[in-house]
């Protein structure tokens, strides 16, 4: 930054800066669900050009997360949405968030940029990228029963250090080699202390290059 103001930590890591935005918390709340379907709204409707970053963490039991979808349009984000196993009940908790601060304090410190765009109000939580999976092993793939091909891969990346997995890239269909799509599945593997990613398709590669992103909630 040029001008205005910054804070550093105790590792002289950037916390602030009046030039650019946090990523900040906006909703965040619980599932629970007896079915697969999962709708889960957002308090309120969300009015940014592109949809919030939506971080879940299934609960150990019906831990598959696929078919998901940011629920709304441009200027009108309500929800999302995903698949979980039939016949399992399912919970975890989630939180959306935005490079985009709330006025919500009703005393303390706000920052705007530039543009007067509102960049940080101190009543305002924030959430912090932890990590990012981008090298995956393939782990092989099976024929289902209505004939076309699970591929599985995996990635050292432990579990259970309570970060929450982005579930925007996890909507994205995997690109065929040649005719077709495929979709996404997230597992948790508890078990294993693993993320595994799946993909359903007829003509999929074996490689893999979306990448999976985690994130933690500032307290």
């Amino acid at each position: 930054m040029t001008y205005g103001l910054t804070f550093t930590n105790n590792s002289n890591v950037v916390t602030l800066d009046s030039e650019f935005s946090r990523l900040v918390v906006v909703d965040k709340g619980q599932w629970s669900a007896g079915g697969p379907d999962v709708y889960v709204p957002f308090k309120s409707f969300m009015t940014t050009a592109e949809p919030p970053l939506v971080f879940v963490r299934p609960n150990p039991g019906n831990n598959y997360v696929y078919f998901c979808l940011v629920v709304g349009s441009s200027g009108n984000w309500t929800g999302f949405s995903f698949t979980a196993l039939s016949g399992i009940p399912t919970s975890g908790n989630w939180f959306a968030a935005m490079f985009k601060s709330e006025p919500t304090a009703s005393y303390g410190l706000r920052l705007w940029d530039s543009s007067s765009k509102l960049i940080f109000d101190n009543d305002t939580p924030c959430a912090q990228f932890t990590r990012t999976i981008s090298a995956w092993t393939y782990l092989g793939s099976t024929q289902t029963s209505q004939g076309v091909w699970r591929l599985s891969w995996t990635a050292p990346s432990p579990l259970d250090t309570g970060d929450y997995m982005l579930l925007n890239n996890i909507a994205m269909d995997m690109a065929g080699v040649v005719s077709r799509q495929g979709n996404m599945y997230a597992i948790f593997d508890y078990t294993n202390n693993r993320l595994v990613i799946q993909a359903v398709g007829v003509d999929l590669p074996s490689a893999m290059y979306i990448p999976v992103v985690f994130a933690k909630p500032v307290s």
